[in-house]
Protein backbone atom coordinates (compact mmCIF):
# COMPACT_ATOMS: atom_id res chain seq x y z
CA UNK A 1 0.00 0.00 0.00
CA UNK A 2 2.88 2.54 0.58
CA UNK A 3 4.88 1.32 -2.07
CA UNK A 4 1.73 2.31 -4.43
CA UNK A 5 1.17 5.27 -2.82
CA UNK A 6 4.59 6.23 -3.31
CA UNK A 7 4.54 5.80 -6.80
CA UNK A 8 1.27 7.61 -6.81
CA UNK A 9 2.81 10.82 -5.61
CA UNK A 10 6.00 10.20 -8.00
CA UNK A 11 3.66 10.06 -10.79
CA UNK A 12 1.83 12.96 -9.85
CA UNK A 13 4.69 15.24 -9.50
CA UNK A 14 6.01 14.16 -12.80
CA UNK A 15 2.75 15.17 -14.84
CA UNK A 16 2.80 18.90 -12.74
CA UNK A 17 6.32 18.96 -13.41
CA UNK A 18 5.93 18.47 -17.01
CA UNK A 19 2.58 20.27 -17.67
CA UNK A 20 3.87 23.24 -15.67
CA UNK A 21 7.35 23.56 -17.43
CA UNK A 22 5.98 23.09 -21.12
CA UNK A 23 3.14 26.40 -20.37
CA UNK A 24 4.18 27.88 -17.32
CA UNK A 25 0.77 28.33 -16.25
CA UNK A 26 -1.24 28.36 -13.66
CA UNK A 27 -4.42 26.18 -12.33
CA UNK A 28 -7.37 29.12 -12.06
CA UNK A 29 -9.62 26.73 -10.00
CA UNK A 30 -6.77 25.71 -7.56
CA UNK A 31 -8.08 26.64 -4.09
CA UNK A 32 -5.82 29.23 -1.82
CA UNK A 33 -6.61 28.45 1.94
CA UNK A 34 -4.32 31.38 3.12
CA UNK A 35 -1.00 33.22 3.19
CA UNK A 36 -0.83 32.09 6.65
CA UNK A 37 0.02 28.11 6.03
CA UNK A 38 3.68 29.12 5.52
CA UNK A 39 5.19 30.08 8.59
CA UNK A 40 8.76 31.55 7.17
CA UNK A 41 10.16 32.23 3.71
CA UNK A 42 13.47 32.95 3.37
CA UNK A 43 16.27 34.03 0.18
CA UNK A 44 19.82 33.25 1.02
CA UNK A 45 23.01 32.65 -0.98
CA UNK A 46 24.29 29.35 -1.31
CA UNK A 47 28.25 30.42 -0.77
CA UNK A 48 28.20 32.15 3.16
CA UNK A 49 30.92 34.42 1.72
CA UNK A 50 28.84 36.29 -0.18
CA UNK A 51 29.22 39.93 -0.23
CA UNK A 52 26.34 42.41 1.02
CA UNK A 53 23.36 39.41 0.79
CA UNK A 54 22.74 37.87 3.87
CA UNK A 55 19.39 35.46 4.51
CA UNK A 56 16.66 37.88 4.64
CA UNK A 57 12.92 37.06 5.43
CA UNK A 58 11.25 37.99 2.18
CA UNK A 59 8.03 39.83 1.84
CA UNK A 60 6.20 41.53 -0.57
CA UNK A 61 7.14 45.11 1.10
CA UNK A 62 10.84 44.82 1.01
CA UNK A 63 12.80 45.13 -2.75
CA UNK A 64 16.07 42.50 -1.68
CA UNK A 65 19.18 42.90 -3.89
CA UNK A 66 20.90 40.11 -4.32
CA UNK A 67 24.60 40.06 -5.90
CA UNK A 68 25.06 37.04 -7.76
CA UNK A 69 28.72 37.63 -7.21
CA UNK A 70 31.12 37.08 -4.27
CA UNK A 71 34.76 37.38 -3.28
CA UNK A 72 37.00 39.51 -5.51
CA UNK A 73 35.26 39.57 -8.76
CA UNK A 74 32.16 41.41 -6.12
CA UNK A 75 34.40 43.89 -5.66
CA UNK A 76 36.12 44.41 -8.82
CA UNK A 77 32.39 44.96 -10.48
CA UNK A 78 30.74 46.99 -7.73
CA UNK A 79 34.15 48.89 -7.15
CA UNK A 80 35.44 49.19 -10.40
CA UNK A 81 37.91 51.61 -11.95
CA UNK A 82 40.45 51.25 -14.67
CA UNK A 83 43.19 48.28 -14.41
CA UNK A 84 41.73 47.05 -10.90
CA UNK A 85 42.33 43.49 -11.67
CA UNK A 86 46.26 44.22 -11.02
CA UNK A 87 45.61 44.41 -7.55
CA UNK A 88 44.38 41.10 -7.36
CA UNK A 89 46.65 37.83 -7.76
CA UNK A 90 45.20 35.49 -10.57
CA UNK A 91 45.90 31.64 -9.28
CA UNK A 92 45.26 29.94 -12.18
CA UNK A 93 41.46 29.53 -11.78
CA UNK A 94 38.55 31.45 -12.73
CA UNK A 95 37.38 33.72 -9.51
CA UNK A 96 34.19 34.75 -10.94
CA UNK A 97 31.56 31.80 -11.48
CA UNK A 98 27.93 33.16 -10.01
CA UNK A 99 26.92 32.30 -6.61
CA UNK A 100 23.54 30.39 -6.74
CA UNK A 101 21.03 31.70 -4.35
CA UNK A 102 18.23 29.50 -2.50
CA UNK A 103 14.91 30.06 -1.28
CA UNK A 104 13.40 28.32 1.31
CA UNK A 105 10.58 27.93 3.67
CA UNK A 106 8.64 26.14 6.17
CA UNK A 107 4.89 25.06 6.83
CA UNK A 108 2.65 24.32 9.80
CA UNK A 109 1.84 20.41 8.04
CA UNK A 110 3.69 18.67 5.29
CA UNK A 111 2.13 18.01 2.09
CA UNK A 112 2.88 15.68 -0.90
CA UNK A 113 5.19 18.41 -2.69
CA UNK A 114 5.20 21.67 -3.08
CA UNK A 115 5.75 23.70 -6.36
CA UNK A 116 7.68 26.78 -6.79
CA UNK A 117 7.09 29.32 -9.16
CA UNK A 118 8.88 32.26 -10.63
CA UNK A 119 8.47 34.93 -12.81
CA UNK A 120 9.95 38.06 -14.07
CA UNK A 121 6.12 39.75 -14.05
CA UNK A 122 4.51 40.78 -10.79
CA UNK A 123 1.38 38.60 -12.20
CA UNK A 124 3.69 35.64 -12.09
CA UNK A 125 2.58 34.69 -16.13
CA UNK A 126 5.50 33.18 -17.83
CA UNK A 127 7.18 31.79 -14.66
CA UNK A 128 9.21 28.83 -14.49
CA UNK A 129 7.88 25.84 -12.10
CA UNK A 130 9.92 23.82 -9.67
CA UNK A 131 8.09 20.69 -8.20
CA UNK A 132 10.12 19.17 -5.25
CA UNK A 133 9.80 17.70 -1.53
CA UNK A 134 12.23 19.52 -0.50
CA UNK A 135 11.34 22.95 1.30
CA UNK A 136 13.86 24.30 -0.43
CA UNK A 137 14.76 25.01 -3.55
CA UNK A 138 18.16 26.42 -5.41
CA UNK A 139 18.10 28.93 -8.43
CA UNK A 140 20.83 29.05 -10.83
CA UNK A 141 21.17 31.10 -14.43
CA UNK A 142 19.11 34.17 -12.98
CA UNK A 143 19.83 37.35 -15.25
CA UNK A 144 21.18 40.21 -13.72
CA UNK A 145 19.37 43.71 -12.96
CA UNK A 146 16.28 42.00 -12.77
CA UNK A 147 13.33 42.00 -10.65
CA UNK A 148 11.71 38.44 -9.86
CA UNK A 149 8.32 37.21 -8.25
CA UNK A 150 8.24 34.00 -6.92
CA UNK A 151 5.20 32.04 -4.77
CA UNK A 152 4.93 28.00 -3.62
CA UNK A 153 2.02 26.15 -3.86
CA UNK A 154 1.73 23.05 -1.28
CA UNK A 155 0.54 19.96 -2.83
CA UNK A 156 -2.09 18.02 -0.66
CA UNK A 157 -4.53 15.06 -1.86
CA UNK A 158 -7.35 17.73 -1.25
CA UNK A 159 -6.18 20.83 -2.07
CA UNK A 160 -3.70 23.90 -2.84
CA UNK A 161 -2.34 26.05 -0.87
CA UNK A 162 -0.43 29.25 -2.08
CA UNK A 163 2.02 31.13 -0.53
CA UNK A 164 1.85 35.28 -1.07
CA UNK A 165 3.77 36.52 -3.81
CA UNK A 166 7.44 37.50 -2.74
CA UNK A 167 10.21 39.26 -4.85
CA UNK A 168 13.56 39.58 -4.85
CA UNK A 169 15.93 41.74 -7.39
CA UNK A 170 19.41 41.00 -8.69
CA UNK A 171 22.30 43.78 -8.57
CA UNK A 172 23.23 45.55 -11.49
CA UNK A 173 26.36 42.98 -11.63
CA UNK A 174 27.99 41.48 -14.82
CA UNK A 175 26.26 38.01 -15.36
CA UNK A 176 28.99 35.71 -15.18
CA UNK A 177 28.30 31.79 -15.80
CA UNK A 178 29.59 28.59 -14.72
CA UNK A 179 29.95 25.91 -17.86
CA UNK A 180 33.07 23.90 -16.62
CA UNK A 181 36.20 23.97 -15.45
CA UNK A 182 38.00 23.27 -18.37
CA UNK A 183 35.91 25.93 -20.35
CA UNK A 184 36.95 29.47 -18.89
CA UNK A 185 36.50 33.15 -19.15
CA UNK A 186 32.55 32.46 -20.00
CA UNK A 187 29.48 35.23 -19.17
CA UNK A 188 27.01 37.06 -20.76
CA UNK A 189 27.54 40.27 -22.27
CA UNK A 190 23.64 40.96 -22.08
CA UNK A 191 22.10 42.98 -19.36
CA UNK A 192 23.53 46.40 -19.95
CA UNK A 193 21.55 49.72 -19.93
CA UNK A 194 21.94 51.45 -23.35
CA UNK A 195 22.85 55.21 -22.45
CA UNK A 196 19.38 56.02 -23.51
CA UNK A 197 17.99 54.64 -20.76
CA UNK A 198 14.66 53.03 -21.61
CA UNK A 199 16.48 50.17 -23.58
CA UNK A 200 19.31 47.36 -22.38
CA UNK A 201 20.70 44.30 -24.00
CA UNK A 202 19.36 41.20 -23.60
CA UNK A 203 20.48 38.18 -21.82
CA UNK A 204 20.87 34.85 -22.40
CA UNK A 205 21.25 35.43 -26.42
CA UNK A 206 25.11 35.92 -26.61
CA UNK A 207 27.52 34.55 -24.26
CA UNK A 208 31.48 35.43 -24.82
CA UNK A 209 34.77 33.33 -23.61
CA UNK A 210 37.64 30.98 -24.75
CA UNK A 211 37.88 27.92 -26.68
CA UNK A 212 35.91 25.26 -25.72
CA UNK A 213 37.63 22.03 -27.12
CA UNK A 214 38.35 20.06 -24.14
CA UNK A 215 34.47 20.73 -23.02
CA UNK A 216 33.31 18.23 -20.33
CA UNK A 217 30.22 16.13 -21.08
CA UNK A 218 28.54 17.87 -18.36
CA UNK A 219 29.59 21.33 -19.85
CA UNK A 220 28.34 20.76 -23.56
CA UNK A 221 24.76 19.71 -21.84
CA UNK A 222 25.03 22.86 -19.97
CA UNK A 223 26.02 25.32 -23.14
CA UNK A 224 23.28 23.04 -24.97
CA UNK A 225 20.46 22.31 -22.78
CA UNK A 226 20.56 25.41 -20.68
CA UNK A 227 21.94 28.01 -22.60
CA UNK A 228 20.94 26.34 -25.36
CA UNK A 229 23.46 28.00 -28.01
CA UNK A 230 22.73 27.72 -31.72
CA UNK A 231 25.83 29.53 -32.81
CA UNK A 232 29.65 28.85 -32.15
CA UNK A 233 31.08 31.95 -33.59
CA UNK A 234 34.84 30.68 -33.45
CA UNK A 235 37.00 34.28 -34.29
CA UNK A 236 40.67 32.35 -34.42
CA UNK A 237 40.28 31.05 -38.14
CA UNK A 238 44.28 29.93 -37.56
CA UNK A 239 43.65 25.96 -37.53
CA UNK A 240 43.64 25.81 -33.42
CA UNK A 241 40.29 23.99 -33.71
CA UNK A 242 41.37 21.20 -36.41
CA UNK A 243 37.87 20.50 -37.13
CA UNK A 244 34.79 22.63 -39.27
CA UNK A 245 32.25 21.07 -36.97
CA UNK A 246 31.98 22.89 -33.35
CA UNK A 247 33.15 20.75 -30.50
CA UNK A 248 29.23 21.14 -29.35
CA UNK A 249 28.15 18.66 -32.16
CA UNK A 250 26.83 19.01 -35.95
CA UNK A 251 23.52 20.37 -34.81
CA UNK A 252 25.30 23.88 -33.54
CA UNK A 253 26.23 25.96 -36.61
CA UNK A 254 29.87 26.72 -36.26
CA UNK A 255 31.27 30.04 -38.05
CA UNK A 256 34.61 30.41 -38.11
CA UNK A 257 36.47 33.59 -38.97
CA UNK A 258 39.78 35.09 -38.84
CA UNK A 259 38.73 37.59 -36.47
CA UNK A 260 40.62 40.89 -35.92
CA UNK A 261 41.68 42.00 -32.70
CA UNK A 262 42.83 46.12 -31.73
CA UNK A 263 44.38 48.16 -34.04
CA UNK A 264 47.46 48.07 -36.43
CA UNK A 265 48.51 44.56 -38.14
CA UNK A 266 45.37 42.24 -37.27
CA UNK A 267 43.25 45.06 -35.90
CA UNK A 268 39.87 46.39 -37.28
CA UNK A 269 41.13 49.10 -39.15
CA UNK A 270 43.44 46.68 -41.43
CA UNK A 271 41.83 46.00 -45.25
CA UNK A 272 41.88 42.32 -45.80
CA UNK A 273 40.93 39.81 -44.35
CA UNK A 274 40.43 40.97 -40.96
CA UNK A 275 38.07 43.05 -42.32
CA UNK A 276 36.36 40.53 -43.98
CA UNK A 277 36.43 38.61 -40.78
CA UNK A 278 35.04 41.43 -39.51
CA UNK A 279 31.97 41.70 -41.74
CA UNK A 280 31.25 37.98 -41.31
CA UNK A 281 31.65 38.48 -37.35
CA UNK A 282 28.77 41.42 -37.16
CA UNK A 283 26.63 39.99 -40.06
CA UNK A 284 26.20 37.04 -37.85
CA UNK A 285 24.15 38.79 -35.29
CA UNK A 286 21.60 40.52 -37.92
CA UNK A 287 20.28 37.14 -38.33
CA UNK A 288 17.84 36.01 -35.93
CA UNK A 289 17.87 32.29 -36.24
CA UNK A 290 21.52 32.31 -35.22
CA UNK A 291 21.13 33.10 -31.55
CA UNK A 292 21.63 32.27 -29.01
CA UNK A 293 25.14 32.30 -29.83
CA UNK A 294 28.47 31.21 -28.35
CA UNK A 295 31.63 33.75 -29.16
CA UNK A 296 35.15 32.47 -28.40
CA UNK A 297 38.50 32.57 -29.24
CA UNK A 298 41.13 31.26 -27.22
CA UNK A 299 41.97 33.30 -24.28
CA UNK A 300 38.41 34.75 -24.61
CA UNK A 301 39.94 38.33 -24.29
CA UNK A 302 41.21 39.66 -27.59
CA UNK A 303 39.32 39.19 -30.43
CA UNK A 304 36.50 37.84 -28.47
CA UNK A 305 36.43 41.26 -26.57
CA UNK A 306 36.98 43.16 -29.79
CA UNK A 307 34.12 42.04 -31.78
CA UNK A 308 32.09 42.24 -28.08
CA UNK A 309 32.51 46.14 -27.56
CA UNK A 310 31.87 46.95 -31.33
CA UNK A 311 28.40 45.18 -31.02
CA UNK A 312 27.65 46.88 -27.33
CA UNK A 313 28.97 49.74 -28.51
CA UNK A 314 26.95 50.04 -31.34
CA UNK A 315 23.66 49.35 -29.10
CA UNK A 316 24.89 51.78 -26.85
CA UNK A 317 26.37 50.66 -23.45
CA UNK A 318 28.44 52.92 -21.30
CA UNK A 319 32.03 53.31 -21.70
CA UNK A 320 32.14 52.28 -17.97
CA UNK A 321 30.37 48.73 -18.60
CA UNK A 322 32.43 48.61 -21.59
CA UNK A 323 35.80 48.90 -20.29
CA UNK A 324 34.57 46.51 -17.04
CA UNK A 325 33.24 44.01 -19.20
CA UNK A 326 36.65 43.87 -21.21
CA UNK A 327 39.00 43.86 -17.99
CA UNK A 328 37.32 41.19 -16.20
CA UNK A 329 38.55 39.06 -18.62
CA UNK A 330 41.82 39.68 -16.25
CA UNK A 331 39.82 37.68 -13.55
CA UNK A 332 39.58 34.28 -15.22
CA UNK A 333 42.46 31.52 -15.83
CA UNK A 334 42.67 31.84 -19.66
CA UNK A 335 42.49 35.79 -19.15
CA UNK A 336 45.84 35.76 -17.12
CA UNK A 337 47.66 32.62 -19.37
CA UNK A 338 50.07 35.01 -21.31
CA UNK A 339 50.82 37.18 -18.03
CA UNK A 340 49.61 40.39 -19.22
CA UNK A 341 48.39 42.83 -17.01
CA UNK A 342 45.27 45.90 -17.34
CA UNK A 343 47.00 48.62 -17.31
CA UNK A 344 49.03 47.38 -20.78
CA UNK A 345 45.60 45.59 -21.98
CA UNK A 346 43.01 48.08 -20.85
CA UNK A 347 45.30 50.83 -20.84
CA UNK A 348 46.60 50.21 -24.26
CA UNK A 349 45.31 47.89 -26.77
CA UNK A 350 41.75 47.89 -26.09
CA UNK A 351 41.67 51.92 -25.49
CA UNK A 352 43.40 52.55 -28.73
CA UNK A 353 41.03 50.67 -30.20
CA UNK A 354 37.90 52.62 -28.25
CA UNK A 355 39.70 55.67 -29.21
CA UNK A 356 39.67 55.09 -33.24
CA UNK A 357 35.97 54.06 -32.88
CA UNK A 358 35.05 56.86 -30.55
CA UNK A 359 36.05 59.41 -33.08
CA UNK A 360 35.34 57.79 -36.07
CA UNK A 361 32.63 60.00 -36.93
CA UNK A 362 32.74 64.08 -35.74
CA UNK A 363 30.60 65.26 -33.48
CA UNK A 364 28.74 62.12 -32.52
CA UNK A 365 28.22 59.51 -30.03
CA UNK A 366 30.43 55.94 -29.87
CA UNK A 367 27.16 54.41 -30.82
CA UNK A 368 26.82 56.80 -33.94
CA UNK A 369 30.67 56.63 -34.74
CA UNK A 370 29.85 52.88 -34.36
CA UNK A 371 27.29 52.08 -36.96
CA UNK A 372 29.59 54.98 -39.38
CA UNK A 373 32.26 52.50 -39.20
CA UNK A 374 30.08 49.39 -39.71
CA UNK A 375 28.58 51.52 -42.63
CA UNK A 376 31.72 52.12 -44.37
CA UNK A 377 33.12 48.70 -44.16
CA UNK A 378 30.16 47.24 -45.53
CA UNK A 379 27.47 46.37 -43.46
CA UNK A 380 24.07 47.45 -44.58
CA UNK A 381 21.71 50.06 -42.60
CA UNK A 382 19.51 46.67 -42.69
CA UNK A 383 21.48 44.89 -40.98
CA UNK A 384 22.38 46.91 -37.99
CA UNK A 385 18.58 47.62 -37.58
CA UNK A 386 18.62 44.02 -37.40
CA UNK A 387 21.08 43.43 -34.90
CA UNK A 388 19.01 46.25 -32.61
CA UNK A 389 16.03 44.84 -32.96
CA UNK A 390 17.38 41.40 -31.82
CA UNK A 391 19.43 41.81 -29.09
CA UNK A 392 18.18 45.19 -27.61
CA UNK A 393 14.68 44.77 -25.12
CA UNK A 394 12.35 47.93 -23.87
CA UNK A 395 13.19 48.06 -19.81
CA UNK A 396 9.55 47.71 -17.88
Amino acid sequence: MLKSKLLTIVATVLTVCLTLTAFGCKNSSVKNNGDGFFTSVKISQVNSSAQNTPSIDANPSKKVEISLLSGEIYKVCSDYELYITDEYNAENTDVFAPTPLEISWTSKDAPLYYILDVSTNEDMTRSKSYVTFNSSVTLEHLFMGYDYYYQIQAKFDDRIVKSKIFKFSTAYLPRTVFIDEKVSNTRDWGGYVCKNGTQRVKQGIVYRGGKIEDITPKGKDVMLNVLGIKTDLDTRGDGTAGTSISPLGNTVNYIETTGPYYLGQHGIDRVGEYRDALITEIKAFAKPENFPIYVHCTLGRDRTGTICFLINALLGVSDIDLFRDYEISMMSKSGRLDSQTAINMVGSSFREMYNYVRYYKNNATLSESVEAFMLDIGISSNEIESIKNNMLEEIK
